[in-house]
């Protein structure tokens, strides 16, 4: 055990007292920290470019012309982008995140065109002939016009419920115009389109479209005991979808940052022909056995750093009621699983091959498992009971991933007793592949020349 520990303190020494490593480690944060920064800074400070110009509507019964003036007036725009702005307020509120410093209340957040300014003048053309329309078409090319909209009378017309194919109108549009303007000015017609079919059908059309606006529901959860929690819609998106991919993904960089470490100096170890020198004090076992304990102390030491950073936001942004405090208990669970299953293949891997292009091709078929988590991340989350979920958590060395998912999302685990299941397996997994792995690395350490294929290293497991 005493040569064990030395080689463990060893590795754990030569990767952590590094300027590289200590910048990699702390710069990641305050890289994704000056990021939101950044992007914060560049949202706020956006502003749309100007929208000026005439629009021609081509509308053989006139109708057109005057909904699309009133859906493009001032007064109605100016309202639009008011209640933009605080909608966005309401829905940062209702996440408990305080404000930035400085933000002026009702919500000051740049947003597409709800800050530009729009002055639209509409030319109403009920001309249809294709001459006329070629000029219009000739004069947006031109830029003379903002945009051409061409509108047919099975547009105006109340659409069958029940039919496959719905009416649409034209929207030309010149080439240099900006993508949010075209997506601007097709809202704003169809909502013109709509005003025409609610006032032929006899209704007021600003009463209408205010009866179709849906109600928001207060949702309350029950908890034990009978007591209400009421959370928003964006609360609990962020517990079903944000919380668990965010445990996922601390375990796979903490994980996956060890053990290539550890696959990174097997390899330059062997090439150096170090391995040979260690190997005269040592047995493989012991060698490996301190590599990656080694490593795993590094991948415990980068697990910790930045769960306890995302521990001090949560509690500095009053927002802990997201996470339980036994998902962090699981997530170190899970994280010493999951770290010797793949450190296991990276340390067999390594031994067998002396250069990181080798190392690749060999390891290839195992990533493809352990992308399985990230690829259905949405539809684990989503369903973490369902039948895919659950055969996903008996994989290895898929399991720790796909069970930390399952554990962290707003949903758990049912039934409970899965989860001792699981880790049962995960561990007898680890055992075995662990057992996998000194086989492999005992024949391959000392071995050069042609890597080995996947066969030739299932032939080594039975080398004594």
């Amino acid at each position: 055990m005493s040569k064990i520990a030395t080689i463990a303190w060893r590795e754990f020494k030569q990767t952590v007292v590094r300027k590289v490593f200590v910048l990699a480690i702390l710069g990641i944060p305050v890289l994704a920290v000056g990021g939101m920064a950044l992007l914060f800074m560049v949202i706020e400070g956006h502003v749309e470019p100007p929208l000026k110009g005439t629009i021609a509507v081509v509308d053989p019964s006139g109708d057109m012309m005057d909904a699309a003036r009133i859906e493009f007036s001032p007064k109605r725009i100016a309202h639009e982008q008011r209640r933009q702005a605080e909608q966005i307020q309401e829905a940062v509120e209702e996440l408990g995140v305080p404000s930035p410093a400085g933000m002026p209340a009702g919500g000051t957040f740049r947003m597409g065109i709800g800050t530009g300014i729009v002055e639209i003048e509409i030319e109403g053309v009920t001309d249809t002939r294709d001459a006329t329309v070629d000029a219009l078409r000739a004069r947006v090319f031109s830029g003379d016009l903002v945009a051409l909209v061409i509108i047919t009378e099975a547009v105006l017309e109340v659409p069958d419920p029940d039919a496959k194919d719905r009416a649409r109108f034209e929207l030309l549009v010149p080439d240099s115009i900006d993508n949010d303007h075209t997506s601007f000015i097709a809202d704003k017609m169809g909502l013109a389109v709509v005003r025409v079919r609610a006032k032929r059908a006899g209704h007021d059309p600003d009463a209408m479209m205010s009866m179709l606006k849906e109600p928001r529901a207060i949702t309350r959860t029950i908890l034990e005991g009978g007591v209400e929690q009421e959370e928003s819609e964006g609360l609990r998106e962020i517990r079903a979808q944000i919380i668990p991919m965010a445990f996922m993904m601390l375990l796979w960089i903490a994980v996956f940052t060890s053990s290539q470490h550890l696959m990174m100096s097997t390899i330059e170890e062997k090439s150096n022909r170090v391995m040979e020198v260690l190997l005269s004090a040592v047995s493989p076992f012991e060698l490996m056995a301190g590599k990656i304990i080694g490593h795993g102390c590094v991948g415990l030491l980068i697990m910790s750093i930045y769960s306890g950073l995302a521990v001090i936001s949560l509690v500095s942004l009053a927002m802990m009621n997201l996470i339980n405090l036994s998902d962090l208990a699981y997530l170190f669970v899970f994280f010493i699983m999951a770290y010797f299953m793949i450190a296991s293949i990276m340390a067999a891997v390594g031994s067998a091959v002396t250069d990181i292009r080798e190392a690749n091709t060999l390891i290839m078929p195992v990533m493809i498992v352990v992308m399985i988590p990230l690829m259905l991340w949405p539809a684990i989350s989503q369903s973490p009971n369902g039948t895919l979920a659950t055969v996903c958590s008996y994989v290895p060395p898929a399991i720790p991933f796909v069970m930390i998912l399952r554990i962290a999302s707003d949903e758990g685990v049912r039934p409970l007793w899965e989860i001792p299941l699981t880790i049962v397996w995960g561990f007898a997994c680890v055992l075995g592949m662990v057992w996998m792995a000194a086989k492999v690395f005992r024949v391959g350490v000392l071995m050069y020349g042609k890597p080995p294929s996947p066969l030739q290293l299932l032939k080594w497991l039975r080398y004594a």
